[in-house]
C-alpha cells in the first residue's frame, strides 16, 4: 500500500530543514531534497550526498527565468534521473522535494513525480514538500483526500 505523507507551510519556514530531520531516523529513504545557501538553490541526492545547483545568476544557453530566479535545465534532468532511478528500485521512501508550480505546469519534476504518486503497483512512502498556496491544487490534481493522507502543516 501506498502511504503520501506532505509537508506543508510558507515559503522559507524551514520545509527541507524539517525533512532534512525527519528523514535522518528513517531507513532505506532515497530523494531529492532543495536546499538553499542564500538566493541559491540545490538539488541534494538524498542517498549520495550530491548537490546540483538548480539556481544560476545570468541567463545562458541552459537556463530559463520563472519569476526572480534563473533556473538550469541540466540540474532538472539530473534531478529527474535520480528520481526515476529511486522508483525503479525497490526503496521504502521516497522524498520529493518540492512540488511547486513548475511541476503543475508540467515541468520541474515532472513527469516522474506523477508517475510515482499515482503508480498503484509500489509499496512505498512518499514524502512530498508542497507549499500551502498550493495544497489543494495538489491534492485536486491527484484525486487525493485529507483523511487519506498525512499532512504536516509548518507555521511560524
Amino acid at each position: 500500500m501506498k502511504q503520501i505523507q506532505i509537508i506543508t507551510g510558507k515559503i522559507r519556514i524551514g520545509k527541507t530543514t524539517y525533512l532534512e530531520n525527519l528523514i535522518s531516523s528513517l531507513k532505506n529513504v532515497v530523494g531529492i531534497l532543495q536546499p538553499t545557501d542564500e538566493d541559491h538553490r540545490f538539488f541534494k541526492d538524498i542517498e549520495t550526498g550530491e548537490f546540483f545547483r538548480i539556481t544560476e545568476l545570468s541567463e545562458q544557453h541552459n537556463t530559463f527565468k520563472l519569476g526572480r530566479f534563473i533556473f538550469n535545465y541540466d540540474s532538472f534532468n539530473w534531478a529527474r534521473a535520480k528520481l526515476t532511478e529511486a522508483f525503479e528500485w525497490n526503496n521504502d521512501t521516497i522524498v520529493i522535494d518540492e512540488y511547486g508550480p513548475l511541476e503543475f505546469q508540467g515541468e520541474g519534476l515532472e513527469p516522474i513525480v506523477t508517475k510515482i504518486i499515482t503508480s498503484s503497483n509500489k509499496t512505498i512512502k512518499i514524502i512530498i514538500v508542497v507549499r500551502d498556496q498550493l495544497l489543494e491544487n495538489f491534492l485536486e490534481k491527484f484525486k487525493l483526500k485529507e483523511e487519506n493522507v498525512e499532512i504536516i502543516r509548518l507555521e511560524n
